[in-house]
């Protein structure tokens, strides 16, 4: 028996779906917000870069830079990549243009992403003393022991604002624990930006950073996360937080950060 598919009453939709609005780049959630661990502007970076499987260099140059220099085509494309990737150029170059190239890279990035939430990322509010007093290092700085304990516990590698604050010189969540600014395996330093900026690896021969003292000894224990957690896990004391509460005075509402930071804090878990 024949089947008539096309019958009088059946009715073709012509017309175009409508498609929303999407944003260009995945609207990545910045980490620690609202807390004295929140993320850094320039691992933001590398983190979304990382997020869409391309070198951060590869990122900022085809989406952001394209649209910072639209926002200020007073600035050409060249002077805003020796403001990115060339640390020298950025902390010898005046208060205004410092705040003028961080606040236009903040804008892109909300344009790109979507995300409201990534003024936090970059005290702008104090940019003026923050510069004047050369609180900002000259390189990545990083804690071995925290890149460790969250890749063991499957958490996002990222890279906290305070680790690029050159008043705090040990890990807030690890007694005695130096942050460090040299690789221990090309012997380099790396600034918080650059092309092959990755949380957790070095942008010169990326290899992983973690403490290779903590590696060694994990190869030799069983990797439970019971194990770990005795091994890397350092109460806060009630000096060390009043102690790193002082030495982030020039966050904006610095108590209020504070009160909001768990004294376990760790990133999320990691889904990929």
């Amino acid at each position: 028996m024949s089947v008539n598919y096309y019958t009088e009453d059946e009715f073709w939709a012509l017309e175009k779906p409508t498609i929303p609005e999407r944003s260009q780049l995945f609207p990545l959630e910045p980490i620690g917000v609202g807390t004295l661990y929140v993320e850094s502007l320039s691992g933001y970076i590398a983190r979304l870069a990382d997020c869409h499987t391309i070198t951060t260099g590869e990122l900022v140059l085809s989406k952001v830079i394209p649209l910072m220099r639209h926002k200020r085509s007073s600035v050409s494309s060249i002077n805003i990549i020796n403001h990115l990737f060339r640390d020298q150029d950025f902390f010898t170059s005046t208060n205004e243009k410092r705040i003028d190239i961080a606040t236009t890279l903040i804008q892109a990035l909300k344009e790109l992403t979507w995300r409201q939430d990534l003024s936090c990322l970059w005290p702008l509010k104090w940019a003026s003393i923050f510069f004047e007093f050369s609180i900002l290092r000259l390189h990545q700085a990083w804690c071995p022991v925290c890149y460790d304990h969250w890749f063991v516990n499957n958490r996002v590698i990222y890279n906290p604002l305070l680790w690029l604050v050159n008043t705090i010189e040990e890990c807030p969540e690890h007694d005695h624990q130096p942050l460090i600014e040299e690789c221990p395996h090309c012997h380099e330093k790396f600034p918080p930006l650059s092309r092959y900026s990755r949380p957790g690896y070095c942008s010169i021969c990326h290899l992983w950073l973690g403490s290779q003292k903590l590696n060694q000894l994990a190869n030799e224990q069983t990797h439970s996360v019971d194990f770990w957690r005795h091994v890397l896990i350092t109460p806060m004391h009630s000096h060390q937080s009043n102690k790193l509460v002082w030495q982030c005075m020039w966050f904006d509402d610095v108590d209020d950060l504070a009160a909001n930071t768990p004294s376990d804090f760790l990133p999320p878990i990691n889904e990929n």
